[in-house]
């Protein structure tokens, strides 16, 4: 037998995975250099918007709506494991849902945040931090009712569920960049 045709005995990461690396890798870079842009324009900036209680409610609000949403999109995942697709399809409409309802937590903290896009540098870099977070949590709910649409169709089973997977893992990234940002933007 040839020897280019022998299977290989290496576990290989899927092109989906390693796709999916590569652009949250890149991502990273995005938000860590925005973010240093950020806090090196912080200090020399007058604050607008006073860090106290009563302003942290909405975006505590929207941190409590994703973790819970992280918990609904493992659920999901843990589901389809066990071939249980009628759980995973409630549990990512569920992680659907609460994704819209921090959309809209976030344009509502846009329309009343009391800095404007144009309050030099300082907010500019605020509203563009917040609103590519806003296009990836997007995306990740554009990836997420693609699933819930296929797993209508039942394309998903205990063996063939890269989609999920890879779904999830976004919606962990897109969690994980909220939880620095709003350490970042609003507690720091």
């Amino acid at each position: 037998m040839n020897i280019l045709m022998q299977p290989r005995s290496i576990n290989r990461l899927s092109t989906g995975s390693l796709a999916l690396f590569i652009i949250l890798a890149s991502e990273s870079i995005f938000f860590a250099t925005m973010l240093v842009a950020y806090i090196s324009l912080r200090d020399q900036a007058i604050l607008p918007v006073e860090h106290t209680l009563r302003r942290l409610i909405i975006p505590l609000a929207n941190t409590l709506i994703l973790f819970v949403s992280t918990f609904f999109a493992w659920r999901a995942t843990s589901s389809i494991r066990r071939g249980k697709t009628s759980t995973l399809k409630s549990y990512l409409l569920f992680t659907v849902l609460l994704g819209f309802i921090f959309i809209a937590g976030q344009i509502y903290e846009f329309s009343r945040g009391g800095m404007h896009i144009n309050d030099q540098s300082y907010g500019g870099i605020f509203f563009t931090l917040l609103g590519f977070h806003g296009l990836h949590v997007l995306a990740g709910l554009v990836f997420l009712i693609i699933n819930l649409l296929r797993a209508q169709l039942g394309d998903f089973s205990v063996t063939h569920h890269d989609a999920i997977v890879l779904g999830t893992w976004f919606w962990y990234y897109v969690v994980a960049v909220w939880l620095v940002l709003f350490g970042a933007l609003y507690l720091i």
